[in-house]
């Protein structure tokens, strides 16, 4: 039985009672790409988490019956439409969050974004400071481009077992999944998953996304190819330094992305606070939950969690 799997029943048992039923549903941006959603409670205070193809289930133990879970996929990823993979930007990631807000009739916030999202999220504080109580950053990338996030790259690729990568590449040239897109989503995934975790054991934990089109390398190409592009060689650390919501960063000690970057999401005088978590990578919610799971309860609360480095 896998961590995730033995810890779920205490952690249901304790947040679940008394939410409502899960709904979901879509919004329709304002070009007419809808946006799937799904919802857990109907408490008064929503918190707002994308890439729920990925975090539904593993953050479904934040439910409580004074919150509503609002797990939703960005465009072009997972269950959501993908309208022109071609012309994804950041900007267009910030207004679809604008339009999941409205539509879902939401006034103000809480935000988790993880990973690329814990960036994205940030950026919308930003720019919406008024619609945001709080936001959580788990295992974002840094807060500028270069040199932070290119080292994390040639460390998971240096944690990657290239000639088997290379050989699944091979495979698919010669034809052998020429029927079968989630095979090869798969195969890869098989290869390049644990260089995100420090705990390999957890692996069986982490959703089997390949099972959506959007998720398939050719579907991802070209989508991460522009919205990568939109945002080239960013660097937010003068505009983060004027953001007043409460933030708290969490970063896996054992994380190929550098923790110099996560810090850099937390500057001097900031409401801001970094949190470190030994022994994890880039899952910290599947790595080390019984951390994870009191350390945002406290962020909710209101309280900084113990251990949170403040600047």
């Amino acid at each position: 039985m896998t961590r995730l799997a033995q810890l779920a029943p205490l952690l249901t048992g304790l947040t679940l009672a008394g939410c409502a039923a899960p709904d979901r549903g879509f919004v329709t941006a304002d070009d007419g790409v809808r946006l799937f959603y799904r919802t857990i409670g109907d408490g008064p205070l929503d918190v707002v988490i994308p890439v729920g193809l990925y975090l539904e289930r593993a953050l479904a133990p934040l439910a409580a019956p004074e919150r509503r879970l609002v797990f939703y996929d960005p465009r072009g990823r997972g269950r959501s439409d993908a309208g022109d993979r071609a012309r994804a930007t950041l900007d267009r990631q910030i207004a679809d969050l604008e339009a999941l807000r409205a539509g879902l009739g939401i006034d103000r916030m809480v935000l988790i974004g993880w990973s690329g999202l814990g960036m994205e999220m940030a950026v919308y504080t930003m720019r919406h400071p008024t619609r945001v109580i709080r936001l959580i950053q788990v295992t974002p990338v840094a807060a500028r481009d270069e040199p932070h996030n290119q080292a994390a790259y040639a460390e998971r690729a240096r944690r990657t077992d290239q000639v088997a990568l290379e050989r699944v590449r091979e495979r698919r040239e010669r034809g052998a999944f020429a029927a079968d897109p989630t095979g090869y989503c798969r195969a890869l995934a098989e290869i390049t998953g644990p260089a995100s975790l420090a705990d390999s054991s957890v692996i069986a934990d982490v959703p089997d996304v390949c099972q959506f089109p959007n998720e398939q390398p050719d579907s991802l190409g070209p989508l991460f190819e522009a919205l990568l592009g939109s945002f080239a060689g960013y660097d937010w650390r003068e505009a983060i330094a004027r953001v007043t919501v409460p933030r708290l960063v969490i970063h896996g000690a054992a994380d190929a992305f550098p923790v110099e970057g996560s810090r850099e999401w937390v500057p001097a005088g900031s409401n801001a606070g970094l949190l470190i978590i030994e022994r994890v990578g880039h899952f910290p919610f599947l790595e080390r939950p019984e951390v994870f799971f009191p350390a945002v309860e406290a962020f909710l609360r209101g309280d900084w969690p113990p251990g949170t480095e403040r600047s």
